[in-house]
């Protein structure tokens, strides 16, 4: 299943995170004619939400795809103020300098651009060893006021029960997934728990507890949120 699959399907990993980020994406995505860069792009799995876009540019650290721009997220080979929208999905903790991420950022925001950011407060170690931090939503205002960029939104993406399928179904139900003859139980056992923990956030939600959140940051310094 590609990453897209995972957040939109029942049986995927993270169907319970998508329930409350896609609407937000699409929400976002609406806007015709702007330029996107994607930063740390990977397979842009979320780029079917941005369809009006005018240009749409993918930058990653290594990819064999030849549309994607090698680079690193710290030194960007991108004239000044020339997108409209970055997009930075769960990458930033991939480098040890935010700072200098959103600085970058910012360098290549038109006045009024936005810095979409997709990110992950509670998630196990992986990609080591660039696996810096989890930055929580107070950490992501302070390096956004370094950087001279605003939070202007921030969307907790559900709550206690997306957190509880997120581990469930990566840490348990994902090795059963990988196991001859009872494979199958794995993949009932994310239908199961995605049902579940999506109907308690639903019933009982405390947002503060989910395990990610979508913050878009301005280049201009419109009042804070």
């Amino acid at each position: 299943m590609n990453r897209l699959g995972s957040y939109h399907h029942i049986w995927g990993a993270n169907w319970c995170t998508g329930r409350f980020l896609l609407p937000q994406l699409a929400r976002l995505g609406r806007e015709p004619g702007l330029v996107a860069l994607d930063l740390a792009c990977g397979e842009s799995p979320f780029r079917a939400y941005f369809p009006t876009l005018k240009r749409y540019v993918r930058l990653d650290r290594f990819s064999r795809d030849k549309e994607v721009i090698i680079a690193d997220m710290v030194n960007i080979p991108i004239r000044p103020a020339s997108v409209d929208i970055v997009l930075l999905f769960q990458a930033i903790s991939d480098c040890p300098d935010v700072i200098t991420v959103l600085t970058e950022a910012r360098r290549l925001l038109r006045p009024g651009g936005r810095l979409i950011l997709f990110e992950s407060m509670d998630y196990p170690e992986h990609d080591m060893p660039h696996d810096y931090y989890r930055l929580m939503p107070a950490g992501l205002r302070w390096a956004a006021n370094k950087a001279d960029l605003r939070l202007r939104e921030l969307v907790y993406l559900g709550g206690l029960g997306t957190r509880c399928a997120t581990l469930w179904n990566t840490l348990f139900m994902g090795k059963i997934l990988s196991l001859p003859l009872i494979g199958f139980l794995g993949r009932f056992g994310i239908i199961s728990g995605n049902i579940f923990c999506y109907c308690l956030d639903r019933i009982m939600p405390h947002p503060r507890l989910a395990a990610n959140y979508l913050a878009v940051l301005l280049h201009d310094r419109d009042e804070e949120i």
